[in-house]
């Protein structure tokens, strides 16, 4: 019985084992993303983006797409701000890296939403946001890509703006 119970968990240990291998060896994403990032913090306003970028890859979910989204907070980072529609804007760049160089491949237009405090992500701060269809190595050629998101939010005298980079990632 010692000798069964013995097959028995190492199988059970080996099926585990695969599981766990299948799943940490895949790649856990085809795209790159920096979030939250603070452009300002100052009084009654603090402003946050995010930018991402990602490639199609055969099997994997995924697409030719660059993100931007931009967030109004509260002094100090905290909750959502609710802004009008016009009062939060972002917009998103393409680079592709030529050996020397960042060079614009392409800019989405710019887009404005509103931004409160609950309705994005699990119930988090949202406001506009952007999923710009690049054209993958088709728009500017194989290499070194990354996005840059441009964010600005008025803050009732002038638009607060900041830039935030996604990281880069190879486009085949």
């Amino acid at each position: 019985m010692t000798k069964i119970r013995s097959l028995l968990r190492a199988m059970l240990c080996a099926v585990f084992a695969l599981l766990f291998a299948a799943v940490w060896t895949q790649s856990a994403h085809a795209y790159t993303w920096a979030r939250g990032v603070t452009l300002y913090n100052g009084p009654g306003l603090c402003v946050q983006g995010d930018a991402g970028i990602d490639h199609a890859r055969p099997n994997v979910f995924s697409g030719n797409l660059a993100y931007g989204n931009a967030y109004a907070l509260t002094q100090g980072c905290g909750t959502g701000l609710t802004k009008p529609a016009s009062q939060a804007g972002v917009q998103v760049h393409v680079f592709r890296w030529n050996g020397s160089e960042w060079q614009l491949c392409r800019s989405s237009d710019w887009k404005f939403g509103p931004t409160g405090q609950t309705g994005g992500d699990l119930g988090s701060p949202y406001g506009p946001s952007i999923v710009f269809d690049y054209g993958g190595s088709a728009s500017c050629g194989p290499g070194r890509y990354g996005a840059q998101a441009h964010v600005m939010v008025w803050d009732g005298s002038q638009w607060r703006e900041g830039h935030v980079w996604s990281g880069a990632e190879t486009v085949p």
